[in-house]
């Protein structure tokens, strides 16, 4: 035999070798006959070829082939399941995709009442009822799940008794137990705090209502009156306005010149004051200025026109103060000095009348 025929049969060996390795590998004995079922699911998240396909836990083929058909409207997606040649399986079979970890692993398992034989097994190439687990309903059976829930709500119910007796007991001295009594007590007090309140205005609805209407009549007033009160605010901004425009500059530069000449005749008061109080502190002294002022005449007099003069001034301040602090203008001095000229002409008119009528008495 030639090198070149060994080689030919050792690579048709090798390709052989390939193809069973990789259907070996895919879950599927090449040197085994099997059956193959479709199965359609609505979804199959997280499904793979090489699913392990099993009846009671025991593992009976794997998924050969998953595809969606171009053509479906409802888009179900089909699982071709590749099951060992001795398997038989009823036509009422049901393929349900069950989670084995929370890690995501998938197998499907078939589900069926009772074996069948003859004509009742499903054929190869059939379509099988396909349904679907969720992780829950996959780790547990029916009863497991009811057991366990039972379980956990007799738990639960312990622990409750327990927080009820800790928390919401009378007699309990827990923070929250103290919480939810004042709590309780605030509630107490705010449902009678509403009901006074709720009281209280039903006494005063009649009150509220007539205050409500009085002031209705007074926008109602005012609204009608509205122009009366612009013609009001227009006189008092006009006012105000002729008050800012009047000649106050004036009245006050008059009113400085006036206090200036009082400061003036003040000051000749205090010197003249002064002087009679150097001569007596002379006198106290001693010194002979009494002698002096009683000898020689002219000081005397001079003295008593200065006394007479204070006197009269100050008379005339008091009597006619508008002449040293006008609060207008000088023109309305001088019409009060005329006025009180006539006045003296008419006086001095009038005494020889008073004079003669007294002595014919």
């Amino acid at each position: 035999m030639s090198n070149e025929v060994k080689i030919g049969i050792l690579a048709i060996v090798a390709v052989g070798l390939s193809l069973w390795g990789y259907k070996f590998i895919m879950g599927k004995n090449a040197l085994t006959s099997s059956n193959l079922y479709y199965v359609d699911y609505n979804t199959v998240e997280g499904l793979q070829k090489a699913t392990p396909v099993r009846i009671s836990g025991f593992q009976v083929g794997v998924v050969s082939d998953i595809f969606m058909k171009p053509d479906d409207p409802s888009r179900r997606v089909t699982v071709v399941l590749d099951l060992n040649k001795d398997i038989r399986i009823p036509k009422d079979t049901r393929a349900t995709i069950v989670a084995t970890s929370i890690m995501g692993a998938k197998a499907i398992d078939l589900f069926y009442e009772n074996p069948c034989s003859g004509e009742e097994c499903a054929p190869s190439g059939s379509h099988l009822q396909g349904a679907t687990l969720g992780l829950l309903g996959s780790m547990l059976t029916e009863d497991q799940a009811k057991e366990y829930v039972r379980i956990v709500k007799e738990g639960l119910n312990e622990v409750l008794d327990t927080l009820n007796k800790e928390f919401l007991d009378e007699n309990s001295n827990s923070p929250v137990a103290l919480t939810l009594r004042d709590m309780r007590y605030t509630m107490s007090n705010l449902r009678s705090s509403t009901s006074q309140l709720d009281a209280t205005l039903q006494r005063s609805t009649r009150d509220i209502e007539g205050t409500f209407k009085n002031l209705n009549s007074v926008t109602n007033t005012l609204a009608a009156n509205n122009e009366t009160i612009k013609s009001i605010l227009a006189n008092a901004d006009n006012l105000t306005t002729d008050l800012a425009q009047a000649d106050l500059q004036n009245t006050i530069e008059s009113i400085k010149a006036t206090v200036g000449s009082l400061n003036q005749t003040l000051g000749s008061t205090n010197t003249a004051v002064q002087g009679v109080n150097s001569a007596i502190s002379r006198i106290n002294a001693g010194q002979g200025s009494l002698g002096k002022l009683l000898q020689d005449e002219q000081l005397y007099l001079d003295l008593k026109a200065m006394s007479s003069n204070v006197d009269t001034l100050v008379n005339d301040l008091q009597e006619r103060p508008y002449r040293y602090i006008p609060f207008k203008s000088r023109k309305r001095v001088l019409r009060f000095d005329k006025k009180d000229a006539e006045k003296a002409r008419e006086e001095a008119a009038q005494l020889p009348k008073d004079q003669v009528s007294k002595g014919s008495n």
